[in-house]
Parts: structure tokens; sequence; C-alpha cells
């Protein structure tokens, strides 16, 4: 974690401990000592030590069983205190309600937060199916996601380009790896207006997403996702897009955008999904 504004205010054992929780939030329920001083960069009786306060407080705790670390409840209760007052989620609950019941699919509302989008709600479908992983907190990667794409065609080509200058990793047989074709991808969400994610970050899913905006900039984005072949026919025949893009200008005026288009997306887009044999989905 690197805090680049305001450096001689930061005090740096505070640093530190947020470095380390951070840790937690990569996807692992428990670290170990040793694991935590390599990654954070610190040594083990500094990280110990600041285990210890973290522990007090209730933001981590040791398993009596493995030794290891992992995330206490104070570390739950900050988070759902976010989310209990975020405005931007409590102004998007109406229509991603609405979403939901119009598309009987699994629907998300999710921010950017560098190359990663992290979920800031998540209304299960009518049918709910056990194929996606995402939960509220979570966060998953931006260049495979629906979600992330149409926050990412918000960014200037430079600051994607250097976002992805360590190259970009594959998740499925049908992920984007390669920057050229991102920033291709990107221009085709410009022209549209939504984004699409092809079972790319994970197979048998498939979502798309707009994003939601106040007066000055892309704040957040919305997706429906569910699975692959009952997405696609429905993207083939524009009725999912035009409600994701519908639902997208609503909560976009009354995060203050005024004047708000409804583009009418074509009946198959340049990045829209299809039924693809074998040797076509190895085209990313």
């Amino acid at each position: 974690m690197k805090y680049a504004s305001r450096d001689r205010y930061v005090t740096r054992s505070v640093e530190r401990a947020l470095t380390i929780l951070q840790l937690f939030a990569l996807g692992e329920a428990e670290i170990g000592l040793s694991d935590i001083s390599a990654r954070a960069g610190l040594h083990q009786s500094t990280v110990f030590r600041l285990l210890a306060t973290l522990s007090a407080a209730g933001y981590t705790q040791q398993s009596p069983l493995t030794g290891r670390y992992r995330q206490g409840l104070s570390a739950l209760s900050l988070g759902q205190a976010f989310l209990r007052h975020s405005d931007l989620r409590q102004i998007a609950e109406p229509a991603l309600a609405s979403l939901r019941d119009q598309s009987g699919e699994t629907v998300h509302l999710a921010t950017l937060d560098g190359t990663e989008v992290v979920y800031l709600e998540k209304l299960p479908g009518l049918h709910p199916i056990g194929l996606m992983s995402s939960r509220v907190g979570d966060r998953a990667p931006a260049h495979c996601t629906g979600l992330g794409k149409a926050l990412l065609a918000h960014q200037p080509e430079a600051v994607v380009r250097e976002a992805y200058r360590q190259g970009l990793t594959g998740y499925t047989p049908r992920t984007i790896t390669r920057i050229g074709a991102l920033l291709t991808e990107m221009e085709h969400v410009r022209q549209s207006g939504y984004a699409v994610d092809d079972e790319e970050h994970e197979a048998g899913v498939v979502c798309v997403a707009a994003s939601v905006s106040d007066s000055r900039q892309a704040l957040a984005a919305i997706s429906v996702s569910g699975p692959a072949d009952r997405i696609r026919e429905k993207i083939l025949d524009a009725r999912l897009p035009e409600q994701v893009l519908a639902a997208a200008n609503d909560i976009s005026l009354h995060l203050g955008r005024a004047g708000v288009p409804s583009p009418l997306p074509a009946l198959v887009p340049p990045h829209a999904p299809r039924r693809r044999n074998t040797a076509s989905r190895k085209r990313k």
C-alpha cells in the first residue's frame, strides 16, 4: 500500500498495519506469520507486534489450530458500516432491484480500484445458480469482467497501458491477454455503451455491464450475469443490453448526471458473444 499524497502526515506504524490488513483482501482465508512478513516486506518481530495490536482490536485473529491469522469481526463490522452508509449503494438499490426483476438474473454493483473491481452489492437472480463466486466486498480482475471493462473504458489509453504494463492474466481460454485487444474492446464499449464478459473470468458465466456516472465521472458499474447460453440469447435480441443501459441511466440521473441519453445498441455489436467452436475459443 502506497500513500503518495500528504506523506509527511502518514504514520509509519499505521501504514504498516494497513498493509497487513490489505493482504487479507487478496482472497486467502488464513496467512502465516512468515508469509505476512515476506509479502509486507517487514521483519517478523514487527509483524508479530502489529498483529498483536490488530488482534486486540478485533481486526485479526489467530487460529488456535493452525497458528495462522485471519480477519477478525471488527473488519467485517467496518466493511458493513461502509455499505450501510454508502450513498451510491442506496441510490442504486431501487434500479438494481428493478433490473433483477426484469431480467430474472443476478445483478451486481461494483467500483474500480486500480486493476480490480470491488463488489458493493449483489442481488441474486430469480432462478439463482451456483456458477458465480462473487460476494459483496470481494474483488475481481477488471480486464476480464463486464464491470471492469465498463469502467476501464472511461480511462485514458495511457492509464490503461500503464496499469497493465506487466501483462494481463488469463483466467479462461476466452480471457483477453493482449493489451492491444483490450484497447480495442474498450473502444467497442464506448461505441455501444455497454461491456460484455463472455466467459472470460468464470467459465459458463456471461454478463452485460454499463457504467454509472455523476456530473463529472464514472463512479461505478452495474451488471447482469447468468448462464452463458441464456445471457447470450438475451444479448443477441438486444433485450438485456437495453435493460442494463436503462438502469445505468436511471442511477446516473439520480447521481446528478443531467440529460443522459439512452443509446440503442446494435443487435449484434462487434463484441457481442457468439456461440463458438473449440478452435475459435483460442482467439484471446
